[in-house]
């Protein structure tokens, strides 16, 4: 993931410099650089094909050795991992276990191995976030297809007749339930079921699983995917109220928690779309537009078009 170190950074930093105007985000992430790591590419200690958490702590010194005059590690302050949780994919997007670390990268205590490995070398450890979906494997959608009396039928959209709706890019977003005649609704594609947030024990149950990752595996926050999708009312698929009233509510719980911790979403728009996010939900934003703007003009050796991002930040 070497590759992407450097754009991913430029987003990353870019969008907390408009964050820190609207509240205090932890010492650590100023003038931090956040590296990105996929596990299951990064480095396999075993030999079985599939990079895996004791790979990633045996390579730890190449991200950070922790000596500040060190010229042989990349000083990154800051992993973001991709999914790390139990699903049936390779990317991890569409979790089945909220609560426990994929077979393939390990266990739950390699996983607090490699955070404490990190934290000692002055790293800080963000995990991927995935709150908009799950796996339609998920035993919630699994209950909630299957039982139309289950307490988790409320946990996703269902619906008996096929609305006529379509998704933000114009998609389809309904799909046929291989259990009866009904359909339940996943703005990405069948296999990832949104959640329903109109339901008060989802709510509480992502706060539950927010709890547990910062508490017991002790990260240091979370990247947050897919945000803008979160909840549909008021008419609109993306960048409802009602998403931001809950992302609102979601960060006032993290940093409850604790009051260090740190959070970043991605909502994949231009900046004037992501600046609706400021200034009470989340600390961060990804700044998609201003790191594509800095890559184009690296690559074209021109400035021209640079600055418009920037200044609207």
């Amino acid at each position: 993931m070497t590759r992407r170190a450097i754009p991913i950074a430029c987003a990353f930093l870019l969008a907390n410099a408009a964050g820190a105007l609207a509240q205090q985000s932890p010492r650590w992430v100023r003038g931090a650089t956040c590296y990105e790591v996929f596990v299951r590419s990064f480095y396999d200690s075993d030999g079985d094909g599939i990079g895996d958490l004791k790979g990633l702590i045996a390579k730890l010194d190449y991200i950070n050795d922790g000596n500040p005059r060190s010229r042989r590690s990349l000083g990154a302050r800051c992993i973001w991992l991709m999914p790390i949780v139990e699903s049936p994919s390779y990317h991890g997007y569409d979790a089945t276990d909220y609560y426990r670390v994929a077979r393939a990268y390990g266990t739950n205590d390699d996983f607090k191995r490699f955070v404490a490995a990190a934290h000692k070398r002055g790293i800080k450890v963000l995990i991927d976030m995935v709150l908009n979906h799950t796996s339609n494997d998920h035993p919630w959608f699994q209950a909630s297809m299957r039982d139309t009396t289950s307490p988790y039928r409320k946990w996703y959209r269902w619906s008996t007749v096929k609305p006529a709706e379509k998704g933000p890019w114009g998609q389809e977003v309904w799909y046929k339930s291989p259990v009866r005649d009904e359909y339940y609704y996943g703005v990405f594609w069948s296999g990832m079921p949104d959640l329903n947030y109109e339901t008060s024990a989802v709510r509480a149950e992502v706060k539950r699983i927010a709890r547990f990752w910062l508490r017991e595996m002790n990260v240091d926050g979370f990247r947050l995917d897919a945000v803008p999708f979160l909840m549909e009312d008021g008419g609109k698929l993306a960048g409802s109220p009602g998403t931001h009233a809950l992302l609102h509510e979601y960060a006032t719980y993290v940093h409850g928690l604790r009051r260090d911790a740190f959070t970043v979403g991605e909502v994949y728009d231009n900046i004037n779309t992501v600046l609706t996010y400021y200034p009470d939900q989340l600390d961060s934003y990804f700044a998609f537009e201003v790191a594509d703007s800095i890559i184009a003009g690296v690559r074209n050796g021109s400035a021209r078009g640079l600055l418009a991002p920037v200044l609207r930040l």
